[in-house]
């Protein structure tokens, strides 16, 4: 077994996988997977006004862009999870607000057309048409999509046993099983309600908790924030995981559109 750590989307990414050390092969596969996830980051950095988000934060109207395909991915998953929450995922009202705090320097600070998401038009796998600026904030999703593309990778690779480990973030591939704890935001005891997940099999795990970056990716029509300190969802993609948490930080107790979708996308939900 081998573990490798890199400093990537925010946080430190770690890659563990079954296979002798120092093997050429194993190593080449976890360094391919590291480069995933750097391209993903980069693509789509809020951080960077030359990334995909700065220009389509800046575009004309009317403007068509070249974007990595990882990008168009992602944002067409990011308008299908805006669709299905009803509004209640938004990566755009999470750009603006973070913006107004001063912590995405790669967004425009003014946004005189208010456009949202289905002001982005997409063209093809490579290409959108910008119908408006739109400040776009992927941080919601983004890191659950990297993680998922490096357990591709390490699969093509001829890996069979790994897991990505994303601050958080995480998959697991193969049956293997890889032992996970789910930390209390409160007292960081573990998450005793989270003990039907002591070993990750085939599936990914994303935990999110609730602090003012969480939360600005959700829109709640109630009129203050729900109590829930902490989300954990399992799923068996980690881009869903990644959604489905943020959502459920904002869902009430009884939120029937949240538990429909946790049904339809095979997941499973505590919070805390």
């Amino acid at each position: 077994m081998i573990t490798r750590a890199k400093p990537l989307l925010g946080t430190v990414v770690t890659i563990q996988v079954d296979g002798p050390a120092e093997d050429p092969q194993v190593e080449a596969a976890v360094a391919a997977a590291f480069a995933v996830m750097a391209r993903v980051s980069a693509v789509m950095s809020a951080h960077d006004p030359h990334s995909d988000l700065g220009r389509m934060g800046r575009a004309s109207c009317g403007q068509r862009l070249m974007l990595d395909p990882h990008t168009v991915v992602v944002l067409r998953a990011a308008q299908y999870w805006r669709r299905k929450s009803a509004g209640a995922f938004n990566p755009v009202r999470a750009a603006r607000a973070l913006v107004c705090k001063g912590v995405r320097p790669g967004l425009p600070a003014q946004d005189p057309l208010g456009a949202g998401l289905e002001a982005v038009d997409i063209v093809s796998e490579t290409q959108v048409q910008m119908l408006a600026p739109v400040p776009i904030d992927l941080g919601g999703i983004a890191k659950g999509y990297a993680v998922d593309r490096a357990i591709e990778v390490l699969a093509e690779q001829g890996i069979t046993h790994a897991i990505v480990n994303a601050g958080g973030d995480m998959r697991v591939l193969g049956a293997l099983g890889f032992a996970v704890d789910v930390r209390h935001a409160r007292t960081h005891l573990r998450e005793h309600s989270v003990n039907a997940v002591r070993r990750l099999r085939q599936a990914a795990l994303a935990t999110s908790v609730s602090d003012r970056q969480q939360t600005d990716f959700v829109q709640t029509a109630q009129t203050r924030r729900a109590a829930w300190r902490s989300a954990t969802v399992l799923a068996p993609d980690c881009m869903t995981a990644d959604v489905l948490t943020k959502w459920a930080l904002q869902a009430g107790l009884l939120c029937p559109e949240l538990k429909t979708v946790m049904r339809e996308h095979h997941a499973r939900m505590w919070r805390s």
